[in-house]
């Protein structure tokens, strides 16, 4: 029992003795590292070493996840400016017949102005004494100066069968003055009409051309922050988890 009690302390004190070197020499090379280099220490690379295989599946994981927004970000940029670039053409289609329907509504006001001076140039010369002629003859007359017009396109086809069945204020005996001034009263309110429905067209194509521009300009502005935006993502993405992007143009 002596000889197992003195061989179990000695083998106690070589153990501590081992212990200590070990712990020494691991302070020492603490040291050392840390002086020598000025960055992490052996212990810490090892430590990182060991978990190396884990911090790489992050890391790449995170690539993946990285380059699919951009990706994803890239394509909704293409199709906004795809959808900028459509709007762009209805915008000046719908522009265009906003001008049309301008254009075709001064003309109906121009013919109306006509129609209307017309109308009192017959009416200072009605003023005057009328002679007195066949009723035949009148009847006549006004056949012949409704079917002229209907066929210069003055009157229309409804205008021409009031005419011919006495509607509407018609009176084949009435003296050619007043048939004359009964039809240019007719041809006016005729382009009184066309006027109107001119001007109700203009309106309309010119809120068609204005919600054609707002949308053009709404999409516009959506194109250009897309573009900012996918530029931004490229530009702090580490290169190489970004594919060679095109970025799509900016548009004003």
């Amino acid at each position: 029992m002596q000889n197992f009690s003195h061989g179990m302390q000695e083998a106690l004190a070589i153990w501590l003795a081992l212990l200590a070197a070990v712990i020494i020499a691991f302070l020492a090379m603490s040291f050392v590292s840390r002086r020598g280099s000025g960055g992490p220490s052996w212990w810490s690379r090892l430590r990182k070493a060991i978990r190396d295989p884990e911090a790489v599946r992050e890391k790449q994981a995170k690539v993946e996840r990285t380059a699919k927004e951009l990706l994803e970000l890239q394509r909704y940029c293409a199709e906004v400016t795809v959808a900028a670039e459509r709007t762009t053409v209805m915008a000046d289609r719908r522009r265009a017949e906003w001008e049309a329907a301008q254009r075709t509504q001064e003309a109906a006001w121009r013919a109306y102005e006509e129609a209307e001076q017309a109308v009192h140039r017959l009416q200072r010369a009605n003023a005057f004494p009328l002679t007195e002629d066949d009723p035949q003859i009148r009847r006549a007359h006004l056949v012949r100066m409704v079917n002229a017009a209907h066929d210069r396109g003055e009157i229309s086809a409804a205008g021409l069968a009031d005419a011919l069945m006495h509607r509407n204020g018609w009176d084949p005996t009435a003296h050619p003055f007043a048939q004359q001034l009964m039809l240019r009263r007719v041809i006016r309110d005729r382009k009184f009409h066309a006027y109107q429905e001119a001007s109700e067209i203009e309106r309309q194509t010119a809120n068609a051309a204005d919600l054609a521009a707002a949308a053009k300009r709404s999409l516009d502005d959506e194109a250009f922050d897309a573009a900012l935006r996918l530029r931004k993502a490229t530009a702090v993405a580490p290169e190489r988890s970004a594919p060679s992007f095109q970025t799509a143009p900016a548009r004003s």
